[in-house]
């Protein structure tokens, strides 16, 4: 069972809930309000991988918290 990403349309809170593949939320309450209305977001993922010269870099999101780029390629951070 996968973890799906949602959003309470009554308070705003964004949590996790691990459901039934395809769920949309029916079923699923608000862990602070306890409300039933909720909205399913995309979430963010980040993967890391190897170039040929077995430095390593990020696909998918920024893993770097001195840039908000996309890619940690061009980051030389010491």
């Amino acid at each position: 069972m996968p973890i799906y990403e949602f959003k309470c349309r009554a308070c705003g809170k964004t949590f996790e809930e691990l459901c039934r593949m395809g769920s949309n939320g029916s079923g699923v309450r608000c862990p602070v309000c306890k409300g039933k209305r909720m909205q399913r977001v995309m979430s963010r993922f980040a993967a890391r991988s190897s170039s040929r010269g077995g430095e390593s870099r990020s696909v998918g999101g920024s893993t770097c918290s001195a840039c908000a780029a996309s890619s940690c390629a061009g980051c030389k951070s010491a």
